[in-house]
């Protein structure tokens, strides 16, 4: 995730995210969040859902330990929480599955390759911007 993007959840969600600041022998967090912008909407909702409930239903606290890619979905692991917590992460990943990684639009996994999660568009302009053999200067 980009670097601005990735500080708006850091600053707006602290308790979720104060493992970043571990190092990497105690969390993978510290390697900040490995996912494609277009998943930025997802992430921040699981946020909200999370934080609401631990502030108005009395779930116990939740911090997540790593937030990534895997097999074209979201994965988030995390510390904490308990079986609603368990109920709106698989409900992001599930949403992850149908969502462009990139861009946020509608997709479909993609498994030529690294398994990835990209609409029609974004697979295009990645197989548009990579370097042929034609590409290479000769010297």
């Amino acid at each position: 995730m980009n670097p601005e993007l990735q500080q708006k959840l850091f600053d707006k969600y602290p308790n979720l995210f104060v493992q970043k600041d571990l190092p990497r022998t105690h969390s993978a967090m510290c390697w900040g969040i490995e996912a494609g912008d277009g998943w930025f909407n997802i992430i921040d909702s699981v946020c909200s859902t999370i934080e609401h409930s631990v502030e108005h239903r009395k779930m116990p606290p939740v911090q997540f330990s790593q937030v990534k890619e895997k097999y074209g979905e979201l994965r988030i692991y995390f510390d904490g929480g308990d079986e609603r917590t368990d109920s709106i992460i698989d409900l992001a990943t599930s949403i992850s599955a149908r969502t462009c990684e990139y861009c946020g639009n509608v997709a479909e996994i993609r498994t030529k390759g690294w398994i990835r999660n990209v609409c029609s568009t974004c697979d295009q302009k990645r197989k548009d911007s990579r370097p042929t053999q034609f590409d290479r200067s000769e010297g």
